[in-house]
């Protein structure tokens, strides 16, 4: 049996049974290939998105289905799951994979508010289509079929989801960011210049370079040898949860960052300053067998310039970039819903709002006449319902069938001229007076009698043609009345739609800069400490010693993850006669710098940690200076506070015998005494 192709026309949807079956096509389980639904806007004929153009960009990738907005796109949704129809000119691929049908969000919708939008919504609908098409095998074969004779070639440009790249047998191919990494932008990966090798699908002419792609283990080690310990490094935010974030150095290689590293405010929100896809700066800290962990909590964002990130492949960009700020926002103001559908953006989310129109006529929504603010059926259809007239000609007179056209003529002396139908009724009725040849004997009736029954029951019918008229016009009206207020509700779905985009754009702003504010207010706290500007600190204890060993211990259980705790305990520790002096009297250095190298140093991890500068004091400046050491076996070991600042400060402590420490003085670099 030959296998079945992917349609190389446009479908189109005429009817509610066609729409049945296409709710339950895109459903049935084994569905070959992707299929993209394109709906017109209410009261148009044709889709704001050209239906050709997208199908020309992915003939033989996916199918592609235009529905009419009105009774047959009601029929359409209420076969479709919640959240997952299309009506009113909005458009969306629906994969072969079903994932859409329990996450609508997998099969995102775009909506087209006016023949403008065509190329934005189709270049979108085309990168789902190459998404779908990559998951369902159709295209891509650099792991289907290794036996492939690879394709090599320079990049000569990327432009958006596409790179151009020159192959070496003198022909030009295309990459797609769909074949590369789907969830970053193809920018970040290819660059000018740089040579790529791939499968290439000649019909398509597309290169798939996934081959070139390092694995997990890969990136993680790409990660462990760019980044060292101390450095501060870019991260993308994978998910936020009420304890931790998940920040990605590479694709793939993700670290769980707990609240004590990024906050040591318990009343904060982490999704308050946090948002998925945001690029953040965290420094890298030590991690148990060679592992990867970040705090936050630490990283001055204004100060601190991070590493750059590391690229996916060879000569490639960074994958990452920091994060630009971005201009406020403007105020929003609610629209005016006034005009057709066609002249706003179509409303809402489709399955979140109302349901779609119940018929595909006309959808104005213009102001209504008149203090109930409904239209007339004159407004409506040109229709005016009969009235008597000056020669008293009764209403049903009027009246005509729905077929004919213009009223009925009346002579200049203002009697009805009779119509073919009452000349035809009249000879039926005098065939009918006649004797009737199955009734022999049976007397003649006469035949004015015979006419004017005859007109009564004219009459009759007349008046209740006339009642049946007014109904269909009452029905008419009515149901014009709906598709109004149906239009009505579907442009205040569009507009808290809209106000909801830019409410969530706002949000995410306001979160970073929720947390770079908490950042600044820390780096304004250690600057006024090194200016030698007393800051008020909260004291728990009268005693300073006991003060500052609250402090150390609080600072330990929020810097060690709680898994780690009991492998990274806090040493036991003295205090030299000197120290609580010396911490008061050096200025030019925060006390929660301090502290927090305190932990280092008591953990071990200080040693690790590049940005500390952990030495053996030697007994003067030379190089060959002999080390400091006391009788009782002790060491003298000296730490950097402060690194690349005039009159850097240091911590001096002595190790003792059996693993115990004792801290001496917080000094000024040139300070080499114990």
């Amino acid at each position: 049996m030959t296998e079945p192709r992917v349609p190389a026309r446009v479908r189109r949807v005429t009817s509610e049974d066609q729409a049945r079956e296409l709710a339950a096509e895109l459903q049935r389980q084994g569905r070959r290939w992707p299929v993209v639904v394109i709906s017109t806007a209410a009261g148009h004929d044709t889709p704001f998105v050209d239906p050709q153009r997208v199908l020309d960009d992915v003939a033989g990738l996916a199918e592609v289905v235009v529905i009419p907005t009105g009774d047959i796109s009601w029929e359409f949704s209420s076969g479709m799951p919640p959240d997952t129809q299309v009506y009113g000119g909005a458009s969306r691929v629906y994969g072969t994979d079903l994932e859409w049908v329990h996450q609508p969000r997998r099969s995102p919708l775009h909506f087209a508010y006016s023949p403008d939008e065509d190329a934005r919504v189709r270049d979108r609908l085309i990168a789902d289509v190459m998404r779908f098409a990559v998951r369902a095998g159709i295209v891509g074969a650099a792991r289907s079929a290794p036996d492939a004779p690879a394709v090599e070639g320079r990049v000569l440009g990327v432009l958006g989801t596409r790179a151009l790249v020159s192959a070496d047998d003198g022909g030009q191919v295309t990459v797609a960011e769909e074949l590369v990494l789907p969830d970053v932008p193809l920018a970040r990966v290819l660059a000018p210049g740089m040579r790529v090798t791939g499968v290439l699908d000649p019909v398509r002419r597309l290169l798939d370079v996934r081959g070139m792609l390092p694995d997990a283990d890969g990136l993680r080690r790409a990660v462990n040898a760019a980044y060292r310990v101390g450095q501060v490094v870019l991260g993308r935010v994978e998910g936020v949860e009420d304890e931790a974030v998940r920040i990605a150095l590479a694709p793939g290689v993700h670290v769980r960052v707990r609240r004590p590293e990024i906050t040591g405010n318990d009343l904060d929100l982490l999704s308050d300053l946090f948002t998925t896809g945001e690029v953040v700066a965290a420094r890298r800290v030590p991690a148990p067998l060679d592992g990867l962990a970040l705090r936050l909590d630490d990283v001055d964002e204004s100060e601190d310039q991070p590493v750059p990130a590391i690229a996916l492949l060879d000569g490639g960009p960074p994958w990452l970039e920091p994060p630009e700020p971005e201009p406020e926002l403007p105020r929003f103001v609610s629209p005016l819903i006034v005009g057709t559908l066609a002249e706003r953006p179509p409303a809402g989310s489709v399955g979140a709002g109302p349901a779609p129109p119940s018929s595909a006529g006309t959808a104005g929504s213009a102001e209504l006449p008149g203090a109930a603010g409904l239209p007339t059926p004159a407004d409506l259809f040109g229709l005016r319902p009969s009235a008597p007239d000056d020669a008293g000609r009764a209403p049903d007179e009027a009246v005509r069938a729905p077929g004919d056209v213009g009223p009925v003529p009346t002579p200049p002396d203002g009697q009805r001229k009779p119509t073919p139908g009452d000349v035809a009724a009249r000879h039926a009725g005098a065939h009918d007076a006649l004797p009737s040849p199955s009734a022999p004997g049976a007397a003649p009736e006469p035949a004015g009698k015979a006419a004017r029954d005859l007109s009564l029951s004219l009459d009759a019918a007349r008046s209740r043609a006339a009642s049946l008229e007014k109904e269909l016009l009452d029905d008419k009206v009515r149901r014009r009345q709906v598709e109004l207020e149906v239009d009505r509700l579907l442009g205040r779905v569009g507009e808290l739609t809209e106000r909801l985009e830019r409410s969530e754009r706002r949000a995410e702003q306001q979160a970073t800069a929720l947390r770079k504010a908490r950042q600044e207010t820390a780096r304004l706290r250690r600057r006024l400490g090194d200016a030698g500007v007393e800051v008020p600190e909260e004291r728990h204890f009268a005693d300073d010693e006991e003060q500052l060993r609250f402090e150390v211990l609080t600072e330990w259980a929020r810097t060690i993850p709680a898994a780690e705790k009991t492998g990274r305990p806090l040493a036991d520790y003295t205090l030299g006669p000197r120290f609580l002096d010396s911490l008061t009297d050096v200025e030019g250095v925060s006390r929660d710098r301090v502290v927090w190298t305190l932990v280092m140093v008591l953990t071990g991890l200080a040693l690790d940690m590049n940005g500390l500068q952990v030495h053996r004091l030697r007994t003067g400046a030379g190089g060959d200076d002999p080390f400091r050491h006391r009788d009782d076996g002790a060491v003298c070991w000296r730490v950097s506070l402060q690194v690349n600042t005039p009159s850097a400060r240091r911590l001096h402590y002595w190790k003792l015998p059996g693993g115990a420490y004792e801290l001496s003085r917080v000094v000024l670099h040139d300070d080499v005494e114990p």
